[in-house]
């Protein structure tokens, strides 16, 4: 019942639009089973990602990874993996050069772009550590690793 009580307050937030505000509030509910429902709806909905959304789901992902449940961490991984084919390349890019005088939404994306990094460089271990298991999961795991390596 209570599951189901989060996610009518996520559908609220969602249908008025506020993708944002629905991933946060989800995070914040501290129910991993609907964050990985909503997870799996973004999943579904590639351009909802925003690098907003990364910056706020990558420590939860980061999470999800080490996850009992099979289910949560395949959820987890889908993310991640459409998060850097979408993103590797903005965050490279960004990242390489510091912003210099005023220029408020580059210095905003470098920030942005910095921290999804550092949390990225961060699932690394993680992923190195699970891409030796046997099966689906493994492979999915080592598919990862070929995408982390592609961050400088």
């Amino acid at each position: 019942m209570h599951r189901n009580r989060n996610l009518d307050v996520i559908r609220a937030i969602w249908t008025a639009g506020d993708t944002k505000t629905a991933v946060e509030s989800a995070i914040n509910m501290r129910d991993q089973a609907v964050v990985v429902d909503l997870l799996n709806i973004l999943n579904l909905r590639k351009t909802l990602w925003t690098l907003d959304l990364c910056v706020i789901l990558l420590p939860t992902l980061k999470d999800l990874l080490t996850s009992k449940y099979e289910n949560y961490v395949m959820s987890a991984c889908s993310s991640l993996k459409l998060l850097l084919i979408s993103f590797t390349s903005l965050i490279n890019n960004t990242i390489k050069i510091k912003p210099t005088g005023v220029d408020f939404s580059r210095e905003e994306r470098y920030k942005k772009c910095s921290k999804c990094y550092s949390y990225l460089i961060a699932t690394r271990g993680i992923v190195e550590e699970r891409q030796h298991l046997m099966g689906k999961l493994g492979s999915t795991f080592r598919e990862l690793q070929l995408l982390l390596n592609q961050l400088e």
